[in-house]
């Protein structure tokens, strides 16, 4: 077992993951079972609370708060905070590497993660689709780039059903009365990759209180509306040293357009060319 002061030392000196993946074989069994349920779930350790991995863990939320003590920290909260903090740091900007590696290294990542989507499976494709083709009225929600997405998909979706816009989870936190629209049939597609938005995910959570089936379309890491999603669809974003790719998201959008396009026999595209002749939007 290593003392609170020892493990405090170390503390400053590595992050927390890296402290309970070194004092490991010091632990009693308790304490090893919860250390190594915060190893392998460090990503969802910001979104859960000490009686939910009490639970899961089969001990009380006492066992927890003394684990954190013992290992130097003040209680969970504190190394809750600290593994969020380290996470931020992980997975935030960071300086770009030496222009000709980054070219290389971008296009082969974008090879390999094209390449992973055809890891997908058609019937979860198919269904993803089928449940967008029926719904009622379609939220896309993201927040900064992923809201970008959302417009993206908005406007291609909006090629064959009526009913599909794109909100910024940041402005809908600002205006929540527009939830007050959500009716039975609804779907909300969200797209979020880490660093997850606080503000995507309260804005899901809430649409899904609302009645709305929630569709995600996410990254490989673990979303805290994971659990919610009544479908999930977790996308290769491998990208630059300062980025992620956003190439597979655009990808499936395409794709999962033209399955709803098939679910729907076309929808209303012929009338939107009809529509898009009558007022000369497009010069040929």
């Amino acid at each position: 077992m290593i003392t609170a002061s020892a493990a405090a030392t170390k503390v400053q000196a590595t992050t927390a993951i890296d402290l309970l993946r070194t004092g490991l074989d010091g632990f009693g069994q308790r304490d090893q079972s919860i250390a190594r349920f915060f190893i392998d779930h460090a990503e969802e350790i910001p979104f859960l609370s000490a009686g939910e991995i009490a639970e899961t863990l089969g001990v009380s939320g006492a066992a927890i708060t003394r684990f954190a003590q013992r290992v130097g920290y003040e209680g969970y909260p504190h190394l809750q905070r600290r593994i969020r903090q380290e996470l931020r740091a992980t997975l935030g900007m960071k300086q770009p590497g030496q222009p000709g590696s980054t070219v290389s290294h971008f296009w082969a990542s974008e090879r390999s993660n094209l390449d992973g989507l055809q890891d997908l499976a058609e019937d979860q494709l198919l269904r993803f689709a089928r449940s967008l083709a029926q719904a009622g009225q379609i939220w896309v929600v993201g927040a900064r780039s992923s809201y970008g997405l959302a417009l993206i998909a908005e406007t291609i979706f909006s090629s064959f059903r009526p009913r599909v816009r794109a909100y910024s989870t940041d402005l809908l936190l600002s205006r929540p009365e527009q939830l007050l629209e959500v009716a039975a049939g609804d779907v909300v597609l969200v797209f979020t990759l880490r660093r997850y938005s606080r503000a995507t995910t309260r804005i899901t959570q809430a649409l899904h209180h609302y009645g709305a089936r929630v569709l995600l379309l996410t990254d490989q890491g673990v979303s805290p509306l994971g659990k919610i999603a009544d479908q999930s669809l977790r996308l290769p974003t491998q990208g630059s040293d300062v980025l992620a790719s956003l190439s597979p998201f655009v990808s499936l959008i395409t794709l999962i357009a033209s399955l709803m396009a098939q679910e729907l026999r076309g929808g209303h595209l012929k009338q939107a060319e009809d529509l898009n002749g009558e007022f000369s939007v497009y010069e040929y």
